[in-house]
């Protein structure tokens, strides 16, 4: 399977399959942020498996192939809500995202708030992460990449 394939099946239909058909809401989140490191992979000058490069990665993808409104987001250790400490490595590491931030489904907008807002959930400001949205965005940043590859602007 080469990478294009990858992307489409792996990263975009099998992700999406286990959110919307199997209603593994929760699990999805930690795939799409394993995705969204491999992204960063494949725009990064570095050889693919190199290691140490997790965060540089993450926040690479983040920042050249999602909405603007993620970006502040990805500053290292400087504001509460890094998604790479709190939602990629809270949720590969020990399978719950870090304290500031929460996860739900589109069906919890009206209990918990929407996609990127921050608001207070159990005593503490949360950014919420919709699992819906977040989905869509990274097939936005997927799609992006396989058009980087077709148009030759990416040979890592």
């Amino acid at each position: 399977m080469n990478v294009k394939e990858f992307i489409n099946v792996v990263l975009i239909s099998e992700i999406k399959k286990i959110q919307q058909e199997h209603g593994h809401h929760y699990l999805s989140f930690g795939l799409i942020s394993q995705g969204i490191e491999f992204l960063g992979a494949c725009i990064d000058n570095h050889e693919f498996h190199a290691g140490g490069k997790s965060r540089t990665r993450f926040n690479k993808a983040i920042k050249e192939l999602f909405p603007n409104d993620y970006h502040q987001y990805v500053k290292r250790r400087t504001v509460p809500f890094d998604l790479y400490s709190n939602l990629r490595c809270g949720l590969l590491h020990i399978v719950v995202p870090g304290s500031d931030i929460e996860l739900i489904q589109e069906s919890e907008i009206s209990d918990f708030g929407n996609h990127l807002e921050k608001k207070e959930i159990r005593n503490r400001i949360r950014l919420v992460l919709v699992s819906q949205q977040l989905m869509s965005d990274f097939e936005d940043a997927c799609i992006e990449i396989i058009r980087r590859i077709n148009n030759n602007l990416i040979n890592n």
